[in-house]
C-alpha cells in the first residue's frame, strides 16, 4: 500500500471518529475542497482553507445522522489517490435512509492535501430531502 493510502486511510478513520482537528490538519493552507451540489446541499460548494473545509463536515454533521462511509478501493500515482467506496447516512429533516456510491479525489503537495473533489448521488439526497 502506498504512503498516499496510508493517509487517505487515516483520514477516512478520522471521519469515522468525528475527529475533525485529524482530517484539517492534513489539508494544506490553500487547499481546494470541491463538491458540486444544487443549493439544498448545504455542504456542497468549493471551499477554500481548513476554515472552510470544517464547513463542509459541520454541514454533514447537522444534516446526517449515523453517517457510515465506507471505502473499498484506492489508486494512487505519485501524488494523488482516488477512492471509490459507498456513504450511507439518514436526513435528520425528514428520517429518510440514503445510499450512494462514492467517489473522492485527493492531489497532494509537500505532503498535504492541496485539492479535493468529491463525487456522490447529489440526486439522492435531494430526493430524500424533499420526502418530508
Amino acid at each position: 500500500m502506498s504512503d498516499l493510502v496510508s493517509k487517505i486511510k487515516e483520514i477516512y478513520a478520522a471521519f469515522g471518529r468525528g475527529d475533525l482537528a485529524t482530517i484539517l490538519s492534513r489539508v494544506a493552507d490553500d487547499v481546494s475542497w470541491e463538491f458540486e451540489a444544487p443549493a439544498e446541499i448545504s455542504w456542497g460548494g468549493i471551499r477554500r482553507g481548513p476554515g472552510e473545509v470544517a464547513g463542509f463536515f459541520s454541514g454533514i454533521a447537522a444534516e446526517h445522522a449515523d453517517p457510515v462511509l465506507k471505502m473499498t478501493e484506492f489508486f494512487s500515482s505519485d501524488d494523488a489517490v482516488a477512492a471509490f467506496g459507498r456513504y450511507d447516512a439518514t436526513l435528520r429533516a425528514t428520517g429518510v435512509r440514503v445510499s450512494t456510491p462514492v467517489a473522492h479525489y485527493f492531489k497532494f503537495q509537500d505532503g498535504k492535501i492541496v485539492r479535493y473533489i468529491n463525487y456522490i448521488n447529489t440526486g439522492a439526497f435531494v430526493e430524500a430531502a424533499r420526502r418530508a
